[in-house]
Formats: structure tokens, sequence, C-alpha cells
């Protein structure tokens, strides 16, 4: 059953994905692990895959930061709820570059050998955009 150590590691793995380093959660992942991202639809398998990714939202959302704010603990892992914000770039239009943006959302993690193996993010892609005052 998973616990407080997991919970420490998704805490960092979420400063991680907050570092503003591309490279910093590979350290929180095993080689293998799988991102799935509910909005996009596909995995990502294996960290090269990951990385590149999250390098990609980065270069569209700097200042990306995932906070944290409660979690569920189960057999294989835990949940977490999480706020995500960041600060629009330019793929959001040049009148709305530099705007702050916030979404909600939770995670699913998997855990293998001390480092998250799966990793599930559920959230509403129209909240950006509502965030960023685009829709009601």
């Amino acid at each position: 059953m998973a616990g407080d150590a997991e919970i420490e590691i998704a805490k960092r793995l979420f400063a991680a994905w907050s570092s503003g380093d591309p490279d910093a959660p590979g350290a929180f992942l095993t080689d293998d692990a799988v991102l799935h991202d509910i909005v996009e639809g596909k995995d990502k398998v294996g960290w090269p895959a990951i990385r590149e990714f999250f390098g990609n939202a980065l270069a569209m959302s700097p200042g990306l930061v995932l906070e944290p704010n409660a979690f569920w603990v189960n057999e294989t892992g835990l949940a977490v709820r999480w706020t995500m914000s960041a600060t629009a770039g330019e793929i959001f239009g040049p009148e709305l570059a530099g705007r702050r943006w916030q979404s909600q959302g939770m995670s699913t993690l998997e855990f293998r050998g001390g480092k998250v193996c799966r990793e599930v993010d559920y959230h509403h892609g129209g909240a950006i955009l509502r965030s960023l005052g685009l829709q009601g």
C-alpha cells in the first residue's frame, strides 16, 4: 500500500514539474514510465517521450506551476488534486501572451521501486481558455 513515502515522492515530482527545468522530473520517473494526458489522449512512453512533451509544454506556457493540494492513497499508488498555472505564451495569440492562466485537475500515480511508473493526468482542456476569458 502506498503511503507517506509515495506522497513525498509525488510532492517532489510536482516541484520538478514546476521547476522550469525540462529534465528535473526524470529523477522521479522510471525509465519506462508512461504519462497519459487525458486531453491529448496519447501515452508518452519512456523518459525521452515524456521529456519532449514536457519541454513543449514549458515552451508554450512559461512559468508553469503544478501545485498539489490533496492526496488519496490506495494499493497501487495515489491520486493527487492540483492547481496548474502558467503564463500564456505566443501560441495563445499576441493579445494573450504574458497573461497568467489557471486550471485545476487530478492525477493518478502508480509506483515501482520508489519511482513513478505511470501518471495519468485528468483535466478539462477548455479550463485554460476559460481562465483567459476566451470561453464562457
